[in-house]
């Protein structure tokens, strides 16, 4: 867990932001559950989840665990109005859990792609180089870093939350269909 602390220039107040897992197809090694947990012990604040949070009932269950408020990122990805490449909503739509690859091959950083971005690509799923220390040489001449497929162009990310993504929506209607989940899932799961 990565705790950082910033004194913000309104009122003094204190900033802490907290980075556990997966979070917008970046991803590290700590459960939300225990997350939360663990923050609560040392944290009274308001506490934001976020990662694999696909529905409402997703949003009921961070609350449960004590989180003041949750963020979706991945299903927006599939909307309308979103300007992401057509492909790749669809892509998101016919997405699995399985189809989810933890790489450091495209940034250097443990990240969580769309394997059949990947194989689109032309690049093997089950076969990618671990990316070392950056080449500056490489990143920045424009002939070589042209000429290779470009994550987030040619190769996209999606976290564990692409498995929730069943069409592509108007935000209207994701968000209608949200909220429906997450007032079913407190009538099941009552808090207080």
């Amino acid at each position: 867990m990565t705790i950082a602390f910033t004194t913000t220039p309104n009122a003094g107040a204190l900033l802490r932001m907290v980075r556990r897992v997966e979070t917008g197809g970046q991803t590290g090694w700590l459960n939300p559950f225990v997350f939360v947990r663990a923050v609560r012990a040392f944290f009274d604040g308001p506490i934001v989840l976020a990662g694999g949070i696909s529905d409402g009932h997703a949003l009921r269950a961070a609350e449960a665990l004590g989180c003041d408020l949750a963020y979706m990122g991945t299903k927006f990805i599939a909307t309308r109005e979103s300007m992401a490449d057509a492909r790749y909503k669809q892509m998101l739509v016919d997405a699995t859990a399985d189809d989810i690859l933890l790489t450091t091959a495209f940034t250097g950083l443990q990240t969580n792609m769309l394997r059949p971005s990947i194989a689109a690509a032309g690049l093997d799923p089950d076969n990618l180089p671990a990316r070392g220390a950056i080449d500056i040489g490489k990143d920045i001449d424009i002939g070589a870093r042209e000429s290779r497929p470009k994550r987030w162009r040619d190769i996209w990310s999606g976290g564990h939350s692409a498995s929730g993504v069943t069409g592509v929506l108007a935000v209207d209607d994701l968000v209608a269909q949200t909220i429906a989940e997450y007032v079913a899932a407190s009538a099941r799961v009552r808090l207080g």
